[in-house]
């Protein structure tokens, strides 16, 4: 310890707990798929074949479901990684602030991806359901309103990343730091 202690702003203590709760979340959802998928091996006899020709939109989910151990593993390790960014970020360690200014940016990019993944997938898949003759199909407007719904939840889960970044980037945090 110097013999000056630093106050640390209220917006580092803000953030760094946004984050540490963040990777808790992430590593009980990681633990818990991990979980899940092992118990649903276990009980079907291994993974169960996903069908060659399933449509564009869920070829993704494909490669996830592939792959899902190792995907949970790293979730769980990135977490932890995180958590210990955040508390060496309350403690005003320099290094802090740009790990989790990256984390931050990669959730960001993360989830405008996802985002339009969702809108585009959404489209695609409700625009070509298939029904029987004589059935009426879903409307366009189906189509929008999922379209829309997946843009605002984006939005919605986009701006307290921006609003994270341009505190960790500001000249409050970073003279704290």
């Amino acid at each position: 310890m110097t013999a000056v202690q630093k106050k640390r702003p209220t917006s580092v203590t803000v953030i760094g707990w946004i984050f540490i709760a963040g990777a808790i979340l992430m590593i009980l959802s990681g633990g818990m798929g991990f979980a899940a998928f092992t118990f649903m091996k276990q009980t079907t006899g291994g993974v169960p074949p996903v069908p060659e020709n399933i449509p564009g939109q869920l070829r993704v989910m494909k490669f996830v479901f592939q792959h899902f151990e190792l995907i949970a593993m790293v979730q769980v390790a990135f977490a932890i990684f995180v958590i210990i960014a955040s508390i060496q970020f309350l403690r005003l360690r320099r290094w802090a602030r740009i790990a989790l200014e990256v984390v931050a940016w990669l959730g960001l990019v993360y989830l405008v991806g996802f985002g339009i993944v969702w809108v585009v997938s959404w489209i695609g898949i409700t625009s070509n359901i298939h029904l029987t003759e004589g059935t009426v199909g879903p409307s366009p407007k189906f189509n929008m309103v999922g379209a829309i719904m997946g843009s605002v939840v984006t939005v919605f889960w986009a701006v307290p990343l921006v609003v994270i970044i341009i505190f960790l980037r500001g000249k409050t945090i970073r003279r704290a730091l």
